[in-house]
């Protein structure tokens, strides 16, 4: 039951913002949560950078 009002809630709000500014609806893509990611650990690095800390990124990933 939690799933169908979940799902009810995304699309009513999707149909909302739809009528409210008037583009058509686009999907994020199937990149979108890695480049978020990806940016925000940018964005941490250049403010500890701004800081004072010297930051080398690694390709390592943690969990």
């Amino acid at each position: 039951m939690k799933g169908r009002i979940a799902s009810a809630h995304l699309l009513l709000t999707i149909a909302y913002n739809i009528l409210k500014t008037g583009e058509p609806y686009q999907e994020l893509g199937s990149n979108y949560l890695k480049e978020k990611q990806n940016n925000k650990e940018l964005k941490m690095i250049e403010y500890l950078k701004k800081k004072g800390y010297t930051i080398d990124p690694s390709e390592q990933q943690t969990a």
